[in-house]
C-alpha cells in the first residue's frame, strides 16, 4: 500500500520533476557557455575581477599602473627644471612592481582609472588583417585646467599581449582623440619674459619583448595635440594624428603607455579618448609628428633603456 502511494505520488508529480530537471540543465548549460564579461573600466583591469580579455586570438592581460612613486613634484620639480633639468634624465620614471597610475602638478588633479571607461574592440572588418584592441574613454580624467599657474598631469600603465595562434604579432597602433579647451593668455606671469602660452597632450607607446623585457628597436609610437597662442588673437593648433609601428614578429609583447596633459596658466586641455590596436595594417600615408613630441619620446626611450639595463644588472 505504501509502495503504491509513493509510486502514484511520483507519477502525479512527473511534470513538475521534468520541468525542474529541464530548468537545471538549461541553467547549467548557460553557465558553461556564457561569455566572460568584458571589463568596463581601466581600473577594473588593474584591481577588479576581470583582469584580462581575449579577442581574435590575442590575449590582453597583466594590466598595471607603472608610474614611479618617487617622481619629483611641486617645488622640487620646479627647481629641477630651472636649475638642473638634465637631472630629470636620471630620474626613475617607471616602476613595474608597485607603480602609481597618475601624478598631478599645479592645479591638475590625479587621474582615476576607475572613471576611465574601456570598450573592447573586435577586428575592424573594413581593414586588411586582424587588429583587435580597446578604446579608453576619458572625458574628465585626462584633463587639466591650469587656472593661475602652469599645470600638468602624467599617467602610465602597461599590459601584455600574447598570440594564441601560429601567427606572430607584427605591429601596434595608437590613436589619440583630444580637445584644447583654451590656450592662455597667462593670468599671472612671474617675470617680464614670457614664453608662448600652450595647452596640449601626448601619448607615448613603447613596445617591449615580453620574454627578454628589451625595448624593440625603434618601436616608439607618439601621438599629440598642441595649441600655442602666438598673439592675443591667434592660436595655432597642430593636427591630431595616430601612430603605427611595425616590428619583427613576436609571440608576446609588453606595451607601455605614458599619457601627459598640460597647459600654461589660463590654458586647458582634455584627452577625450585613447584607442589602441594590435597588428593593424600600415597606414597609407605616414602621419607627421611635431619635433617636441618626438623629443619627449626619445627622452622616455632613454629612461626605459636605463631602467631595463639597471634591472638586468641587479638580477645578475
Amino acid at each position: 500500500m505504501i509502495n503504491s502511494i509513493a509510486f502514484g505520488s511520483l507519477r502525479a508529480r512527473r511534470p513538475i520533476i521534468g520541468a525542474t530537471v529541464l530548468w537545471l540543465l538549461l541553467g547549467f548549460s548557460g553557465a558553461v557557455s556564457a561569455t566572460p564579461t568584458d571589463p568596463a573600466s581601466l581600473g577594473e583591469l588593474f584591481h577588479g575581477p576581470t583582469k584580462t580579455f581575449t579577442r581574435d586570438g590575442l590575449v590582453f592581460s597583466n594590466f598595471a599602473p607603472v608610474l614611479a612613486k618617487t617622481f619629483p613634484a611641486g617645488q622640487d620639480l620646479a627647481n629641477l627644471i630651472i636649475m638642473n633639468p638634465l637631472v630629470l634624465l636620471n630620474a626613475q620614471f617607471l616602476d613595474f612592481t608597485q607603480g602609481d597610475f597618475s601624478h598631478g602638478w599645479g592645479n591638475a588633479k590625479v587621474a582615476d582609472p576607475d572613471n576611465i571607461g574601456l570598450v573592447v574592440l573586435d577586428n575592424n572588418a573594413a581593414t586588411a588583417g586582424v587588429d583587435p584592441g580597446f578604446r579608453l574613454n576619458s572625458a574628465t580624467e585626462w584633463t587639466v585646467t591650469a587656472g593661475t599657474i602652469a599645470s600638468g598631469q602624467l599617467s602610465a600603465f602597461a599590459y601584455d599581449v600574447k598570440k594564441t595562434g601560429v601567427a606572430k604579432i607584427n605591429s601596434a597602433d595608437i590613436k589619440q582623440i583630444s580637445t584644447i579647451d583654451a590656450v592662455g593668455p597667462d593670468i599671472f606671469s612671474p617675470s617680464s619674459f614670457e614664453l608662448p602660452d600652450v595647452a596640449g597632450g601626448f601619448a607615448l607607446q613603447f613596445i617591449m619583448d615580453l620574454n627578454s623585457n628589451d625595448i624593440l628597436s625603434a618601436i616608439l609610437n607618439v601621438t599629440g595635440d598642441l595649441g600655442v597662442r602666438l598673439s592675443p588673437t591667434e592660436v595655432k593648433r597642430s593636427s591630431q594624428f595616430d601612430s603605427w609601428s611595425g616590428f619583427t614578429g613576436r609571440d608576446a609583447i609588453r606595451v607601455v603607455n605614458v599619457i601627459g596633459v598640460g597647459a600654461s596658466s589660463g590654458g586647458g586641455f582634455t584627452m577625450n579618448a585613447l584607442e589602441q590596436r594590435i597588428d593593424p595594417p600600415p597606414p597609407q600615408i605616414p602621419q607627421p609628428g611635431t619635433l617636441l613630441l618626438v623629443s619627449i619620446g626619445l627622452v622616455g626611450l632613454g629612461c626605459l633603456r636605463r631602467r631595463s639595463s639597471a634591472t638586468s644588472e641587479s638580477s645578475s
